[in-house]
């Protein structure tokens, strides 16, 4: 049987010369090389899903389970960027019962579908090995974990992005105006989704400038791309307002870039290490690869690195979806060492004999990638994985709160696990709150002005507290007025900390 080999670019073709691929695969392959790699991210994903929900989570919780109309008021004011994940949330999450599990499906479905995709991605780019070895290497990432197993809409983002990179892989191997549809539709779901998505178009644009796409195909990219700009465009004005949201952003370092680098191979030093030089064993593969996948993994970020000087916008979380372009080029890198090894141990005649061993080789370097990762999948199962731990918190309060008990949370802003968790705040009183965030169409609600707040806690004997952990006090007139009346006024007798939180009682002075 003759090797299959990509076509030279043409009218119809957009993708370069490539090195000789293995025989075209069956349908049953073709499921298969998707399907095993998507198999393993939802096990990992569901393990041990039921941790406690952090204050993002929270954030998504409570906003989501608010009615439409009221969820249509907040994201005019703030959190618009995340408008279409809480609608999509509010279609099934159960209102003030805190189901952390129900909260994460989606995410670990999407992630999920990541790896589906992009296991079809490296199938297409260069045969079936490579790419179910891609689908693994990115199920097998911690990182992939993490936002597997969070309750934001970072994993459903990567899934729209790489379907979306598939549909542009497609159409440049035979463009058709529903592919090109496609592309688009998913462009502006990932884009709905997380604005910084749109990032990725510019990605599959530099993409055709380094393969030297023919001219049709690029201008029905450029196409596409005016499309997708006339939609995107007035959504970005609208939410560019509420950008005091990321205002705690400073604009990006040498040590951003190396902090995602390692996010993105690590997180352990060794792990890091090993993927880092399977992804430059990948960079040295076939052209195609190449051009697809290392400006999928470096414009985006840079781009949005580079914007940041600025207006700071900044984060790896914005960025996660470029993730699968690691795993496509350490998928190429493990395939050429699963390849030489089997080379060295037979010399069989039978290229099938040598291509089953080179599958194995390959099982087993994924299997030893996840045995140097385990620490950090480890890690991210604890609660240690998050900045705070919610649901602990609230947990403290419904087992040892009294009835008619006051509660006050320092800073405010973490008042949303009340509505989350009601039945661990019923017994205390929120006496601080004069409008719920649900009214006040914002997502911390509206405290008396600090001139009340000693006349309005002194009257209560037992007051709860929720504070931050480990970090300087809240330094604003209200953090300060709080702290002076639970000082002066108030004893501690009991308080336990929790992940990035403690849950404190104050009794008072007699």
């Amino acid at each position: 049987m003759t090797a299959q080999t990509t076509r030279l670019p043409d009218d119809r073709n957009g993708l370069p010369r490539a090195r000789p691929l293995r025989p075209p695969s069956g349908r049953s392959t073709s499921v298969a090389v998707t399907l095993i790699p998507a198999a393993v991210m939802l096990a990992l994903g569901a393990w041990q899903l039921d941790r406690g929900m952090w204050w993002d989570e929270i954030t998504t919780y409570e906003a989501s389970t608010r009615s439409l109309g009221d969820l249509w008021r907040l994201l005019h004011t703030v959190d618009g960027v995340h408008g279409l994940y809480y609608l999509l949330m509010h279609s099934f999450l159960p209102r003030g019962e805190g189901d952390a599990v129900l909260l994460r499906l989606p995410s670990v479905v999407g992630m999920a579908l990541a790896v589906a995709g992009t296991a079809a991605i490296g199938r297409r780019l260069a045969g079936p090995a490579v790419g179910v070895l891609a689908g693994l290497v990115l199920a097998v990432s911690p990182l992939a974990s993490h936002y597997a197993q969070e309750g934001r809409s970072y994993a459903l983002v990567t899934a729209a992005v790489v379907l979306a990179s598939l549909l542009f892989l497609r159409a440049l191997e035979r463009p058709s105006l529903a592919r090109w549809a496609g592309y688009v539709a998913f462009l502006l779901l990932a884009t709905a989704l997380h604005l910084f998505a749109v990032l990725v178009l510019l990605a599959h644009g530099v993409c055709l400038l380094v393969i030297r796409s023919p001219r049709k195909i690029a201008c029905r990219w450029m196409a596409a791309a005016l499309v997708v700009s006339a939609v995107v465009l007035p959504y970005a004005l609208s939410v560019r307002r509420q950008a005091g949201q990321v205002s705690r952003l400073e604009p990006p370092t040498w040590k951003n870039v190396a902090g995602l680098a390692l996010e993105f191979t690590g997180p352990g030093v060794v792990a890091a290490i090993a993927v880092s030089a399977l992804v430059f064993t990948g960079i040295q593969g076939p052209v195609v690869v190449r051009a697809f996948a290392l400006t999928w993994l470096v414009v985006p970020p840079g781009a949005l690195m580079a914007y940041s000087f600025v207006q700071p916008a900044y984060h790896p979380r914005y960025v996660v979806h470029a993730l699968p372009a690691v795993a496509l080029l350490a998928a190429v890198g493990l395939d050429a060492a699963a390849r030489a090894g089997a080379a060295i141990l037979t010399r069989c005649r039978s290229e099938a004999d040598t291509g089953r061993l080179a599958s194995g080789c390959g099982f087993t370097l994924v299997a030893c990638l996840l045995a140097l990762q385990m620490p950090g999948q480890l890690v991210e199962r604890g609660a240690g994985s998050r900045n705070d731990d919610q649901t602990a918190a609230a947990r403290l309060i419904g087992a040892h709160a009294q009835r008619g008990d006051a509660m006050v949370f320092v800073p405010g802003t973490k008042r949303g696990v009340e509505y989350v968790y009601p039945r661990d705040f019923s017994k205390v009183s929120d006496v601080l709150l004069i409008e719920t965030p649900t009214a006040s169409g914002t997502l911390t609600g509206r405290e008396a002005p600090v001139g009340e707040v000693r006349r309005l806690l002194i009257v209560h004997d037992r007051i709860w507290a929720i504070d931050r952990s480990g970090v300087a006090p809240d330094p604003t007139p209200a953090g300060r007025a709080k702290a002076r009346v639970l000082r002066d006024e108030y004893r501690v007798v009991w308080a336990q900390s929790v992940t990035g939180l403690r849950v404190s009682l104050h009794v008072r002075n007699r």
